[in-house]
């Protein structure tokens, strides 16, 4: 079986802070979290944020991203190449967020994947109310620090669009 998984994230490069939410349509049922980072950068918010949705899945597993950050987008397609170059660019430079990149790559491993662009600005749809939990996180993170903090149930009930599992 495999995991559909909606990941909207929201940075501030003046601030260095950005807010991420995740839902998760996989055989165990619907889960999802949003939370944000003080102190990022584009790159490092990204694949801190995919891989908040992605650390604990199922060995395996086969994953459908939903993505609409074009950082995030690019992240994922780049994961193969990059991680062949040892994570250094054209002149031996290290990429930025090459670590936690890395486990990113570890973390998909093995994994059947495919990558769905999403429309974040059509309200009837999964990405538009995982924009706004990035949001929140993202204010959240600006006032308080490092945050993550499951979706609450009642409100996973009533994501709007989600497609049937």
């Amino acid at each position: 079986m495999s995991a559909k998984i909606w990941i909207e994230t929201d940075h501030q490069p003046v601030y260095r802070a950005g807010g991420f939410a995740w839902l998760r349509q996989a055989p165990e049922g619907l889960s999802g979290a949003a939370g944000g980072f003080r102190d990022v950068d584009a790159e490092d918010h990204a694949a801190r944020s995919l891989l908040s949705a992605v650390k604990d899945l199922p060995p395996g597993q086969a994953v459908a991203l939903h993505l609409s950050d074009p950082t995030l987008i690019e992240g994922v397609r780049q994961l193969g190449p990059r991680r062949a170059t040892g994570w250094k660019d054209a002149e031996g430079a290290p990429l930025p967020a090459a670590e936690m990149w890395e486990t990113v790559a570890k973390a998909l491993a093995g994994r059947a994947l495919s990558l769905v662009r999403t429309d974040r600005s059509d309200a009837r749809k999964p990405a538009s109310f995982c924009a706004a939990w990035a949001e929140l996180g993202r204010d959240r993170a600006k006032s308080r620090g490092d945050v993550q903090n499951p979706i609450p149930r009642p409100n996973l009930a009533k994501v709007p669009g989600l497609p049937k599992a």
